[in-house]
């Protein structure tokens, strides 16, 4: 059962459930039953299921008004759960509720609630803004690039900040510049805090600390390199930390020193390669989000193991919600390693999985810059593919970067704050 069915009902986007928005929309009752409330908005038809609105009730009985919290479950409310009344007052739904574990209680429902959630795109336009993402390729980035850049100082005394929010759900990816130069020489647990990236991670929430530390240092280690991001060499298009049962929403690499020759970075849009996939073969597509891949890492007394899917899509949505490809750490598939049922599924995902890394490797769809020295670029490391040219220190020169990664929940719990003030 639904909780809720509209009829002719009016596209609203996730800035206008505003007190304005809501107080120019007219609200009357419509038919009420055993199982569902109606009312009219704009002539409009929205059936609310029961147990959806009861569910949904904030008054001081149902939801503690101090620490905002839940006092019952939804198994309780549904039993045995009937409408004894329903009214608008004061331009919201009332509606009188009786059961047989809380007895009678009344609830209210203002119009921008029931606008808010009178279908599902509504309901969730303002926790994922999935309408505000823009799939990029390299032309697109570069007519935005003015607008992906703020200072250092307007990030944490201007609206940079916010600006970082928004650029990050709608690209994937943003730069501060301006980034005063580091006075100490040597990162270690105890100096983390007083690191600029750090700074500029903790604005979101905090940092996530894995085995490579609170902070991590990108540099060009010549002799027995644990990871492949520490040498001269290609590194190659991929994501950090696939391996992780919950890999980080956000990475953050500061630029301190780029001095050596080449070495400029890469980025690339995997919602956007993946959508491309989809129009042009979808069977391959829908292999793609079927077919496990095994992501591992086993090295330096360390053994992380985890599979998933290249693509996963939100199930409500059908939205991409996150991309999994990291290749350098990519282990033995777990499935159709012989000839048996999953044949037909593997061959169907290496024909998705090639147009993927044939699209992805296009130039077409590739950004490319070399990032300078006092820069640092934040990214969707669920969406955001990122790479790195060769390069060479034969000029004398060096290269540093500094990192650290950041949950996605801390940011997207930023960004919904951030767009609820508008």
């Amino acid at each position: 059962m639904l909780p809720f069915q509209a009829s002719n009902s009016l596209k609203v986007y996730a800035r206008s459930f505003s007190s304005f928005t809501a107080r120019r929309a007219s609200l009357r009752l419509g038919e009420c039953s055993e199982n569902f409330t109606s009312v009219l908005i704009d002539d409009n038809l929205i059936r609310y299921n029961n147990v959806f609105l009861r569910d949904a009730c904030t008054q001081p009985e149902s939801v503690d008004p101090f620490s905002r919290q839940k006092l019952f479950t939804t198994a309780q409310i549904s039993k045995g759960l009937k409408s004894t009344g329903a009214r608008i007052e004061n331009d919201s739904l009332v509606v009188d509720w009786s059961n047989p574990t809380f007895g009678s209680i009344t609830s209210s429902y203002s119009k921008e609630f029931l606008l808010k959630h009178k279908d599902l795109d509504s309901s969730l336009k303002q926790i994922f803004f999935n309408d505000q993402k823009h799939y990029w390729t390299r032309k697109d980035v570069e007519s935005s690039l003015a607008d992906l850049q703020v200072t250092y100082k307007d990030y944490f005394e201007g609206n940079g900040f916010d600006k970082t929010l928004n650029n990050l759900n709608k690209f994937g990816f943003q730069f501060v510049n301006d980034i005063p130069k580091p006075s100490e020489t040597n990162m270690n647990e105890a100096n983390a805090e007083i690191w600029p990236v750090s700074k500029l991670a903790t604005k979101f929430g905090y940092i996530k600390k894995t085995f490579y530390g609170t902070l991590f240092d990108v540099k060009n280690e010549k002799e027995e390199a644990k990871n492949i991001a520490n040498t001269s060499t290609f590194l190659p298009l991929h994501m950090d930390l696939c391996y992780y049962e919950s890999p980080p929403g956000l990475q953050l690499l500061h630029v301190i020193d780029n001095s050596t020759l080449g070495g400029e970075n890469i980025f690339a849009d995997s919602f956007k390669i993946a959508e491309l996939v989809k129009v042009a073969n979808p069977e391959a597509y829908k292999a793609l989000l079927e077919f496990p891949i095994t992501f591992h890492y086993d090295n330096n007394n360390e053994y992380y193991y985890y599979t998933r899917p290249l693509i996963v899509e939100d199930p409500l949505t059908g939205h991409i919600k996150e991309l999994n490809y990291s290749p350098p750490f990519q282990g033995p598939f777990e499935r159709a390693c012989t000839d048996d049922k999953d044949s037909e599924l593997f061959s169907k995902f290496l024909e998705g999985f090639e147009l993927f890394e044939s699209l992805m490797n296009d130039p077409v769809n590739q950004f490319q810059l070399k990032m300078k020295e006092g820069s640092c670029v934040i990214f969707d490391n669920r969406r955001v593919l990122h790479s790195r040219n060769e390069f060479s220190d034969e000029n004398g020169g060096d290269r540093w970067l500094m990192g650290c990664y950041v949950d996605g929940d801390s940011y997207r719990s930023k960004l919904r704050i951030a767009n609820r003030q508008k």
